[in-house]
């Protein structure tokens, strides 16, 4: 885990932005480029006019130019890294829209088996991938050309003492990746009980309700507090490990400068050396020792954005729930088959449904009964592709619908869900939702047709009323007829309603049922309910689910 190579995954996402890498990377050489010549001149300021001659106006002239290429380096320094900074942003946007565009694809069997926090916890790992383009990293990268420059200027100098510290370089680079040790595996533990903690954090705030009804706040907090002690030690364990990384490497780096002062004063002492030389040898030593130090700790910077890369790619290799699914049904829904069918949603459960047998075609009503956990809701996730059927197929135009692409098939079937969610926005935003191709006015003259106005209009803002997380704002007798609504004007093949009159208040419990009763539907209704009464199909076959009689 962690490994270097995996940065190539990024490749996809870097691609159409190549130009202004390009540039970032020219600006980086450039950069070094014009301070190379800075140590040197620094030496001979002291060996020729500090130590012999002494001018003044020598002085200013070498430091009037050292100041330049300061300032010239600042200038293309900011610019290369404004462009990786740029970089940054559009490449984690980018992959977090990635990310989130497959998470939605998952398979339900996935999603439903897997906390929600957790998941949101991994797409959250997308921001860490940023790391690799900060100006940190950059500047590590800029040191390092910093000092390939720097050992060339040295060996011009004294091919001598510079083969001393090019032998020192490697000794002092590997012994600084073994002092990392255990950072990266603490580093991963860490991460993990990171994202069960915001697993735990996500249930105690979905749930809070329910945690106050039943006074259930002890036993949360304890497990939120075995989770945070874990997170801790984790953390603690890490922090430890680059603590013992960042002092060897401080160690070993006062020992390698310490060497090459001794040598440098035994050849200054024999008079084959400048100090003024030894000066400017020194700075190229920061220069070459500093870059090989964020070399090595540069792993305890990218290896985590490497561990976050294959996180994520575990995310983004996974199979979505359209794998081998490569049929449309580009015509009408004709008929709706099942055939044998059960299910169940894991190996070790029994089944929800078993042997079940239905038809449907153009033009049905029919209206499914049976006590709540008789299997009704999992019946519309199998008809609606959430769920594989365990036994048994549905076909749709004699189309088995293990074959059919789902975004196909949830073009032609809307579905009011017994548990109403809906988005924050407007109460109009809420009905147009997935419908790009109506507008207001469709919206406003289906409300016409359904005598829905005055209702509409008794909303704060009518179709303009703000909804916010959670629904708040309205009833749950509002959230029903929003998205009977918007299952109305969206005029697919198959309308499915699960329980639509049994949570319900009276007023909309008649509105639902007037609708259903007085108006025609040209396709196929399916009503899913445990409550019958006052619903009045003029043609239609009733399914038992407790005992599977049609």
């Amino acid at each position: 885990m962690g490994k270097l190579n995996s940065l190539l995954k990024l490749k996809p996402f870097l691609k159409k932005y190549r130009l202004l890498f390009g540039f970032g990377i020219l600006g980086m050489i450039i950069s070094s480029i014009i301070a190379n010549p800075i140590p040197y001149i620094i030496g001979y300021i002291m060996d020729k006019v500090l130590i012999g001659g002494k001018s003044q106006v020598t002085l200013y002239y070498y430091v009037i130019i050292i100041a330049f290429l300061y300032l010239l380096r600042y200038i293309v320094s900011i610019a290369s890294k404004y462009m990786f900074v740029k970089i940054s942003n559009l490449v984690v946007n980018e992959m977090r829209y990635s990310v989130m565009d497959k998470v939605i694809d998952l398979p339900m069997t996935y999603l439903s088996s897997t906390e929600k926090g957790y998941v949101q916890s991994r797409i959250s790992e997308c921001n860490s991938v940023g790391t690799i383009f900060s100006p940190s990293i950059v500047s590590i990268v800029l040191s390092l050309i910093d000092a390939a420059l720097a050992l060339i200027t040295m060996f011009a100098i004294n091919y001598r003492l510079a083969l001393v510290v090019f032998v020192l370089t490697p000794v002092f680079f590997f012994s600084s990746k073994v002092s990392a040790g255990g950072f990266m595996k603490s580093t991963l533990q860490m991460y993990e009980s990171s994202a069960i903690l915001n697993g735990e954090c996500f249930e105690i705030m979905n749930g809070i309700e329910d945690i106050k009804i039943l006074n259930g706040k002890a036993t949360h907090l304890k497990k939120f507090k075995n989770k945070l002690d874990e997170l801790i030690k984790s953390s603690v364990t890490q922090s430890k490990s680059i603590l013992l990384f960042m002092e060897n490497i401080t160690l070993i780096n006062n020992f390698g400068s310490l060497l090459i002062l001794l040598i440098a004063s035994i050849m200054i002492m024999k008079g084959q050396f400048t100090i003024g030389l030894y000066t400017s040898f020194s700075l190229y030593i920061v220069k070459v020792f500093g870059s090989v130090q964020g070399l090595a700790t540069i792993g305890t910077t990218i290896k985590p954005v490497c561990l976050s890369i294959e996180r994520l790619y575990e995310l983004l290799e996974m199979k979505d729930e359209n794998t081998g699914k490569n049929q449309y049904l580009n015509s009408k829904i004709q008929s709706i088959k099942i055939e044998n069918l059960a299910f169940k949603y894991n190996e070790n459960a029994k089944n929800v449904l078993e042997s079940f047998n239905l038809e449907i075609n153009k033009g049905d009503k029919v209206l499914i009964r049976g006590e709540n956990g008789s299997g009704k809701s999992t019946f519309i996730k199998l008809l609606l592709g959430l769920y594989i059927p365990s036994k048994g197929k549905i076909s749709y135009n004699n189309i088995d619908s293990s074959l059919i692409n789902n975004k196909s098939l949830r073009e032609k079937i809307s579905i009011v869900s017994q548990n109403i969610f809906l988005f924050r926005g407007t109460v109009l935003d809420n009905i147009l939702y997935g419908q790009v191709q109506k507008n207001r006015e469709d919206v406003e003259i289906l409300i016409e047709n359904l005598n829905l106005r005055e209702y509409i209009d008794r909303l704060p803002k009518g179709l303009d009323s703000e909804i916010s997380q959670n629904t708040a704002g309205i009833s749950g007798g509002q959230s029903q007829v929003i998205a009977f609504i918007r299952a109305m004007l969206s005029n697919k093949d198959v309308m499915i309603l699960d329980e639509p009159i049994s949570n319900v208040d009276a007023e909309t419990k008649d509105i639902i049922l007037n609708i259903l009763n007085g108006n025609k539907f040209d396709g196929i209704l399916i009503v899913i309910s445990h409550l019958t009464e006052g619903i009045n199909f003029n043609s239609s076959c009733t399914l038992n689910v407790d005992n599977i009689q049609l």
